[in-house]
């Protein structure tokens, strides 16, 4: 005879999950997490993680920016006093030049965070003279020798040649209802060199070695044209915008050209000057060159 296997009592009903776990693996899990939750070691990593997620969350919300005054600024700072006051500060002057630095220094990061440099034309042009002072005063000033001088002069002779000069006295009638009349009482006396009694004369000027460049800047090319003309030992009267002009050429002087002994501290000068221009010019070039340069068409 086949027997049947008879149906499991209700109590002994084992149950099963999707996974197929059973309910006495889901205890082993339990206890598992029990027994590590009370390990010392995970109590700490825990806090720790805690205390590093908090000090990040704090600085990253509020990032305090530092002003270090060290010992060698306040060396400076107290220096700088003693060199003004001509005594060492005290302990109140101190606090006082590292608190007024404090503020300085707190005010000029905030120029710098205001971007200042890039909005005040005034700063930006005091920065831009800085940096250029700087940079020709790092360029090399060693003297120059004589070869160089030499051969300098004789590329600049005529920047050195001296051009052709007159002397001349003037007496000048300004502009009035008067001038004429004053000016052709005033010409024969002087041309007899006599004396103007009852004439109120102006004082006269007496000019030395003045090219006819320096006369044009001086009158303008009509006027100058007409004293650089005139021969010599004779008084003239000459008009312009400002009057009457009574005018005496006394000496010519021939243009010349000197030697370079006569002229040597002078060249040196020159010299000195060309030179750092173009290598300041050389240095400024280096440094642009470093830049991509982008100019808009014009609209």
């Amino acid at each position: 005879m086949t027997r049947t296997a008879a149906p499991r009592a209700a109590d002994a009903t084992v149950f099963e999950g999707a996974s197929g776990h059973t309910a006495s693996d889901a205890k082993t899990v339990v206890a598992w997490l029990r027994r590590i939750a009370s390990e010392p070691f995970v109590h700490f990593t825990l806090l720790g993680a805690l205390v590093f997620a908090g000090h990040l969350l704090v600085t990253r919300t509020r990032d305090v920016p530092t002003l270090d005054v060290s010992v060698s600024k306040q060396r400076e700072l107290a220096k700088l006093f003693e060199q003004r006051q001509g005594r060492a500060p005290d302990d109140a002057e101190r606090e006082q030049l590292i608190r007024r630095y404090v503020e300085d220094e707190a005010l000029f990061r905030e120029g710098l965070r205001l971007s200042l440099v890039h909005t005040d034309p005034m700063l930006r042009a005091q920065v831009i003279a800085r940096v250029r002072g700087m940079l020709q005063a790092e360029l090399d000033q060693k003297p120059p020798t004589d070869v160089e001088l030499q051969r300098y002069h004789e590329a600049h002779l005529s920047d050195y040649a001296v051009p052709e000069t007159i002397s001349y006295r003037e007496y000048l009638i300004r502009g009035g209802p008067d001038a004429e009349g004053d000016a052709r009482r005033l010409l024969p006396l002087l041309e007899r060199r006599e004396t103007a009694d009852g004439l109120a004369l102006p004082v006269p000027t007496d000019y030395s070695r003045r090219s006819e460049a320096q006369l044009a800047s001086l009158y303008g090319p009509e006027l100058a044209h007409e004293l650089w003309t005139l021969p010599s030992g004779s008084w003239r009267a000459l008009r312009s915008g400002r009057g009457v002009h009574l005018v005496r050429v006394a000496e010519r002087n021939a243009a010349s050209d000197p030697s370079f002994e006569t002229i040597r501290e002078q060249v040196s000068a020159d010299y000195r000057k060309d030179r750092t221009a173009r290598a300041f010019q050389a240095e400024l070039g280096r440094i642009t060159s470093q830049w991509r340069v982008q100019i808009a068409e014009r609209p």
